[in-house]
């Protein structure tokens, strides 16, 4: 007898077990890579947006929770200092000019998230932002701490091209996260919404509660 006709064919349940262990590791690979590039779908079912965190105020506050902001609607969004001023100073000043105006029975707390934290140093991001608005609350942390809480939030981090060699990071979608004054999803707003139509869109959130 040769050396092959010793050697066990391996059962054919086997050979479908790996079949199928194959076929369920392509589609778990493809899953995680359109999770990746696409992110999950903001819903407020089961309040799956949001969570809880503890980064830094670059406005000299000390460290900032999510239970710290309760009692207010959240505005949450994620940035870069080094993000071109047309782009980002109206959204800025927009989330800032909407937490004067609004007056319902809960403050607003216009909350921006540094999504670069090693490019720049504290001064740098806090004169970058605060100056376009008195009222707004700017966290950065470690890279590992930031991108969980955007993770968190549904804001998928992604490089922005800004010329040769230079980027800045972003949010995608990106767009303003609404928390209410307990801590729920309330749903988002386009960043070109103007602070008037950030204050109408938190009445009618309010109205509905």
């Amino acid at each position: 007898m040769t050396q092959q006709a010793h050697m066990k064919k391996p059962p054919r349940l086997g050979w479908i077990a790996i079949g199928v262990a194959a076929v369920a590791g392509m589609f778990g690979f493809a899953g995680f890579e359109v999770a990746q590039h696409t992110g999950p779908s903001v819903s407020s079912n089961g309040n799956e947006v949001g969570g809880t965190f503890r980064l830094m105020d670059l406005g000299g506050e000390g460290t900032v929770t999510e239970g710290d902001l309760r009692g207010r609607w959240l505005l949450m969004w994620f940035a870069d200092a080094s993000c071109p001023t047309e782009r980002c100073a109206p959204v800025y000043r927009a989330m800032s000019d909407a937490a004067a105006k609004f007056h319902g029975q809960a403050h607003v707390a216009p909350v921006v998230v540094t999504l670069n934290p090693m490019e720049d140093d504290s001064n740098a991001r806090r004169d970058a932002i605060l100056k376009y608005g008195s009222r707004l609350i700017v966290l950065t942390g470690s890279p590992a701490e930031v991108y969980a809480v955007a993770q968190e939030f549904h804001a998928g981090v992604h490089k922005i091209p800004l010329g040769q060699n230079s980027f800045r990071m972003g949010p995608e979608p990106d767009r303003i996260v609404i928390m209410d004054p307990v801590g729920a999803y309330a749903g988002t707003i386009d960043t070109t919404a103007t602070s008037d139509q950030i204050v109408a869109r938190l009445e009618a959130l309010s109205k509905s509660q």
